[in-house]
């Protein structure tokens, strides 16, 4: 498990911890998510990025750090050019392009790609983007509640009534996603959603590594119960304790003022 912590702090009047944890699991030989935070250190925005890569080692992997890298250096080069949604929506859209060039020049890496969420955060207003089934959850007082909807084609069925949650839940192509950075239809195109971060609570970002495995309910426990450092380090574990089945990704900003 690799860990990470920052904090983007406004004296008297706004601090938010962001920290971040990424761990193999049990199952993998390969740890193919990517995460990466940064503090608001002048540059006006602080953020947080998950990816989940896929096409096997050596293509899973550098889809997923590619894609980091190339959102960051996007909205570090533009946001004082562009509004939050158009920055999000094009850092994503050149993040997908750099992967699918990629992937054309080297034969081996054929279908590589991956999953991203990221929140982009000036002051207490957030933007929160996804393309995948990476996802975003708000955890406050009362509950663990997702705040993307999964781009899979068993959520496709669930959004048209074609079948229940339930159902969903135990369906045989449930893991297979509708969007991603990189191959497929709608290459790279996020959702984008916008809010307020209110004192105490939180935005958990997380791979399906977590949210597969880790109901809810424990989630929430575990992120009220802890500091932000601590609450990452404890997800992970409880992933693993549920067999670990795939790399596990967990980043948590909590709004402390």
């Amino acid at each position: 498990m690799y860990k990470l912590f920052k904090r983007t702090y406004y004296p008297g009047h706004f601090e938010v911890q962001i920290a971040g944890a990424c761990d193999p699991g049990l199952s993998r030989e390969h740890n193919e998510d990517a995460i990466i935070i940064q503090e608001d250190d002048g540059r006006g925005y602080y953020m947080a990025i998950v990816c989940d890569g896929m096409g096997g080692h050596n293509a899973g992997e550098v889809a997923s750090a590619m894609a980091v890298e190339k959102i960051r250096s996007y909205l570090d080069a533009n946001f004082r050019k562009q509004g939050p949604r158009e920055l999000l929506y094009h850092g994503f859209l050149l993040a997908s392009t750099t992967i699918s060039e990629y992937s054309a020049k080297n034969p081996d890496t054929e279908g590589m790609g991956c999953t991203c969420v990221m929140v982009m955060g000036v002051r207490d207003k957030m933007w929160v983007a996804h393309s995948g089934d990476s996802r975003a959850y708000l955890v406050d007082k009362k509950a663990a509640t997702p705040i993307t909807l999964d781009h899979t084609m068993v959520q496709e069925l669930v959004t048209k009534g074609v079948i229940t949650k339930d159902q969903a839940a135990v369906h045989p192509y449930r893991g297979r996603i509708s969007r991603c950075l990189g191959h497929g239809r709608s290459k790279g195109v996020p959702d984008i959603n916008a809010g307020i971060i209110e004192h105490g609570d939180n935005i958990l970002l997380c791979s399906d590594g977590l949210s597969d495995v880790v109901p809810n309910e424990e989630m929430h426990s575990i992120v009220i119960q802890h500091d932000a450092q601590e609450a990452v380090r404890k997800l992970v574990q409880a992933a693993n304790h549920h067999g670990g089945p795939d790399n596990i990704s967990a980043i948590i900003l909590r709004r402390v003022q």
